[in-house]
């Protein structure tokens, strides 16, 4: 299963709920694990899941956490069927994390984003360090971070030069132009996609 991140944008009110954050993804799927602990409080986390109709946007098929906590609770599989999607909202430490929704394929093509046209390997390394490295550390930005760690790769390793900063400069311009990553260089949702 493959995670794409949604645009606001792309999400329809009724899948919204509540919610007014912007943290959005989509896992097409044919079922999903309702854990035992759904709805409860565990490690300083919960998750609530509901099943929503796309046609109508009313909520189906019962809570998936009514249950006592006491009680019997069990872990499920719960199957989707077309016209249905499941919707989990997720608090991870105290922090709202936004909504995963769980599509089934037949239903995916209306809430799903275009594909992203192919990068080069140099435009995937730099939308990789912009997701996972902080702009600046100790004096260095991004372009040198990933420098210093280019002798430990396997390029690096087998001598295949690393880029120049004028080819990292114009790479990240040609990003920001695509819309891979914004004004201020942070990574935008269609660059999340674009990388995996």
């Amino acid at each position: 299963m493959q995670t794409i991140h949604l645009e606001p944008s792309q999400v329809p009110a009724a899948l919204r709920g509540a919610y007014d954050g912007h943290k959005f993804k989509a896992v097409v799927c044919e079922s999903v694990e309702i854990p035992v602990t759904a709805g409860l409080w565990n490690g300083g986390s919960r998750d609530f899941y509901k099943a929503i109709d796309l046609a109508t946007g009313q909520v189906g098929h019962g809570s998936f956490q009514d249950e006592a906590p006491w009680g019997n609770r069990q872990a499920r599989q719960f199957k989707i069927d077309p016209g249905l999607v499941v919707v989990k909202h997720s608090i991870s430490c105290g922090i709202d994390v936004g909504l995963t929704f769980y599509v089934h394929p037949a239903n995916a093509a209306q809430l799903l984003p275009a594909p992203s046209a192919k990068l080069s390997d140099l435009e995937k390394m730099i939308l990789e360090a912009t997701r996972s490295l902080k702009s600046s550390y100790m004096g260095r930005d991004r372009y040198q971070m990933k420098l210093e760690d280019h002798r430990y790769t396997p390029d690096g390793e087998r001598g295949i030069p690393f880029p120049t900063r004028g080819e990292w400069e114009q790479a990240k311009a040609d990003l920001y132009s695509k819309g891979y990553l914004n004004k201020a260089g942070a990574i935008t949702v269609k660059g999340r996609n674009a990388i995996g």
